[in-house]
């Protein structure tokens, strides 16, 4: 049953170094949009990113990431090389879909500069992505390393954009929110509590359920419940796992309270929700 084939990767593709005559008059920038996300490392040389309300100068460090549905374009002025992924950032696994639930424009370009020492990790690291993607059979293994190596990349993407909003001008509803949702994705399964990100954060817990359920649209417990189901969907589609098992591993305190839950979210039982996958 351990098939990894479920995949949140799109494609991902290596450019090499070219630039674009001016010669090419209005066909300078190649625009197009496409329904998925993109993360870019920009390796070597220059260029722009374009947005309807963006042009932003890249070079080599620079991380950018491109929701999905955004119209845009780019041009290498200075021969460039590097990778981008291409992605489906509601079917990653859990732990990295943080960054996409708070503070994430869908109407520009994101664009952070890495020092060299994580442009070279984060390269590390989506080379690894990139090995394990072109596999012909994955394993829950292959699933694993894919997840961490996106995750690293996501990681120091979220690390220098929560750096640089300090640095303009501190702490806002939102970074607190995201920073909140950092936590709960990286403990949803431990007994984490709205008294404990409360007082981490500084605020007061009637106050963080309000701002939470105002840019999340639900409380933060419901959240971290609907981030257990989906953990053990996740479980059942791809281990042979006990479902009583699986129930204490994503964070349910007793097997009846996760049957409830599960059938609330999904209206059948874990088994039952099993079997339909075996199909």
């Amino acid at each position: 049953m351990e098939q990894c084939n479920e995949g949140f990767i799109i494609s991902i593709d290596r450019f090499k170094p070219h630039t674009f005559q001016p010669i090419e008059g209005d066909g300078i920038f190649i625009s197009h949009s496409h329904d998925y996300d993109e993360l870019t490392l920009v390796l070597d040389g220059e260029g722009y990113y374009s947005s309807p309300e963006q042009n932003i100068k890249v070079g080599a460090g620079n991380l950018i990431l491109i929701p999905p549905g955004l119209h845009h374009g780019f041009v290498s002025t200075v021969p460039w090389r590097g990778v981008s992924v291409h992605f489906n950032h509601d079917q990653l696994p859990l732990q990295s879909q943080y960054l996409f639930h708070a503070g994430y424009e869908h109407n520009r370009i994101h664009c952070i500069q890495l020092d060299e020492e994580d442009t070279n990790w984060a390269e590390i690291s989506i080379g690894q992505l990139e090995r394990e993607w072109k596999k012909e059979q994955g394993c829950i293994d292959s699933h694993n390393i894919m997840r961490i190596a996106f995750e690293t990349a996501v990681i120091l993407f979220q690390r220098y954009k929560t750096n640089s909003v300090h640095a303009a001008g501190g702490r806002n509803d939102q970074t607190i929110i995201h920073e909140v949702l950092k936590e709960i994705h990286a403990r949803f399964y431990s007994q984490l509590t709205v008294h404990e990100l409360a007082s981490k954060h500084y605020v007061s817990e009637s106050n963080l359920r309000k701002k939470f359920s105002e840019i999340i649209g639900v409380s933060p417990k419901q959240y971290m419940i609907n981030l257990r189901v989906e953990e053990a969907k996740r479980l059942l589609r791809q281990t042979d796992k006990a479902i009583e098992s699986i129930s204490s591993e994503v964070g349910f305190t007793s097997s009846s309270r996760f049957y409830d839950f599960f059938v609330k979210a999904e209206g059948i039982t874990p088994f039952e929700w099993r079997k339909q996958q075996l199909r």
